[in-house]
């Protein structure tokens, strides 16, 4: 998404009922079940604060093991139309680019150099009230195990005003698992820095993150609910 691009794109606000919205639902409430077979989900809360239905804007975070990560999130708040970026190098491929862009009403971004208009746009997206879902490592990592964050997931919520909702997905070992996810608590990055932004202060908040990243992997782990 180039940022003439952006300029010209009217932020959509978030709506019950929509006709773009039949085909993602469609496609969501038939791989529910889909998922919920293959995957059989288990979701663990870090507290009571965890448990709270979303309301409004919010993004979701979680670490990366596999193309199938999309459809687990999905699920897993199935109460929300969950929408997700996309790297820009998925859109050489036009049909994967299309069902990004058509079913799941996602919007392609540079993982590597994003620019600020699409961070912009994004923030305004979830500030109209929707929900989405990122994965800051930035790419898969198929062990399990959570590498550092980037930073642009904190500067969208800044810009936003609007939470992150943390999540460790545990990689299973076998079809015979099942696969566990632990939901955090919402991560409110306007009051973590303040009033006033700058760089030192996005990349604390960004390692904060992270390491409650990898205390939800510890509850995932022990086996804590």
């Amino acid at each position: 998404m180039d940022k003439k691009k952006n300029k010209q794109q009217k932020v959509p606000k978030a709506k019950l009922f929509s006709f773009k919205y039949i085909l993602y639902d469609l496609v969501k409430w038939f791989g529910f079940w889909q998922t919920m077979i293959w995957y059989r989900i288990k979701k663990i809360y870090d507290g009571p604060e965890a448990k709270k239905r979303i309301k409004g804007g919010a993004f979701i975070s979680s670490n990366h093991v596999g193309f199938s990560d999309p459809f687990i999130l999905l699920t897993a708040f199935l109460s929300r139309r969950l929408h997700f970026v996309f790297m820009t190098e998925l859109i050489k491929n036009k049909f994967t680019a299309w069902i990004y862009k058509n079913v799941f009403l996602s919007y392609p971004i540079d993982r590597e150099k994003p620019s600020l208009s699409t961070m912009k746009f994004l923030s305004q997206y979830v500030a109209n009230g929707h929900v989405l879902g990122l994965f800051p490592e930035g790419h898969i990592k198929r062990d399990g195990e959570v590498d550092a964050f980037k930073g642009g997931i904190v500067l969208m919520a800044y810009l936003s005003g609007k939470p992150i909702i943390p999540v460790y997905h545990q990689k299973r070992t076998s079809i015979w698992h099942m696969t566990r996810l632990v939901i955090g608590k919402p991560f409110d990055v306007k009051e973590k820095i303040g009033p006033v932004m700058n760089q030192t202060k996005l990349n604390e908040v960004a390692n904060e993150l992270y390491e409650y990243e990898l205390h939800l992997q510890e509850m995932c782990e022990a086996g804590k609910k």
